[in-house]
């Protein structure tokens, strides 16, 4: 399974709505170092920067989240299916979760020099974060897709919660 497979799997729909989102989250890191610039001269943060980071970060992030969770009708399990996965897949997965932790880490060390930097640093990485984990979704439920085909008659199998 390629990963131009699985891009083909994808409607056009959902890739525009993807791609578009990962050009503003990366137009919403652009502007939101340009705030942490702005900040770090001035010691004062600047919101007619702050607010389109935030806007174009949220934004972006969820625009490429949604539908990269809605390619797969049936469901991701991620850590179930972990081996069946493909490795781009797991590779987004795991930076995604390595952003969020190093953004975490970050926030919280720079609060405590001021209290303000986290506000400016929380949208640099959430975007990002969100962009890995839409990518990493879409291609973990367009390999599914693609499983479920090549075994039409197998059905999907729904897990109990407690086994």
């Amino acid at each position: 399974m390629t990963l131009g497979s699985l891009w083909q799997l994808l409607a056009r729909k959902t890739r525009t709505w993807m791609i578009g989102g990962t050009v503003c989250v990366l137009a919403g890191t652009a502007v939101g170092l340009l705030s942490l610039a702005a900040f770090l001269d001035s010691g004062q943060s600047e919101p007619l920067l702050l607010l389109p980071s935030l806007t174009l970060s949220l934004g972006g992030g969820y625009a490429v989240l949604f539908p990269g969770i809605g390619v797969s009708p049936g469901g991701v399990r991620i850590h179930r299916d972990w081996r069946r996965h493909p490795r781009a897949g797991q590779i987004l997965w795991v930076l995604s979760l390595a952003v969020a932790v190093a953004g975490l880490v970050t926030c919280i060390l720079s609060g405590a020099s001021n209290p303000l930097a986290p506000g400016l640093l929380v949208w640099l990485f959430m975007g990002i974060y969100l962009v890995l984990t839409g990518w990493a979704s879409a291609l973990m439920g367009a390999a599914e897709v693609l499983r479920h085909k090549a075994a039409p008659d197998k059905p999907l199998e729904a897990t109990a919660a407690g086994r």
